[in-house]
């Protein structure tokens, strides 16, 4: 998991320009930038998952039927989605590597 010192949050207000509220949540994993963008709408929280290495976008997951109460069961169902895409990965990854012996 990760520290608690990487855990960061910042909100997009737009619900003062009349438009749906936003947060995002970025941590890291595994040498990996995790954010967790949520979207409030009328009927509850969507979620999008963006999994960047090196700057680079590895992974980008919506989930537009999927809504949740409030922005922190967004945030922990996007790192608990983004652990185990990154583990899985990361998994086969090792997988395929030529043992030495």
């Amino acid at each position: 998991m990760c520290p608690r010192a990487d855990l960061r949050l910042y909100g997009k207000a737009r619900a003062a320009r009349g438009g749906p509220q936003s947060l995002v949540h970025h941590a890291q994993y595994r040498c990996h930038d995790i954010r967790v963008v949520a979207t409030q709408n009328p009927h509850g929280w969507q979620m999008t998952l963006h999994i960047l290495h090196q700057g680079r976008r590895i992974v980008r997951l919506h989930e537009p039927a999927q809504l949740y109460l409030d922005f922190a069961h967004a945030r922990i169902a996007g790192l608990l989605l983004a652990y185990e895409t990154l583990d899985l990965r990361l998994g086969e990854q090792c997988d395929r590597r030529p043992e030495s012996s």
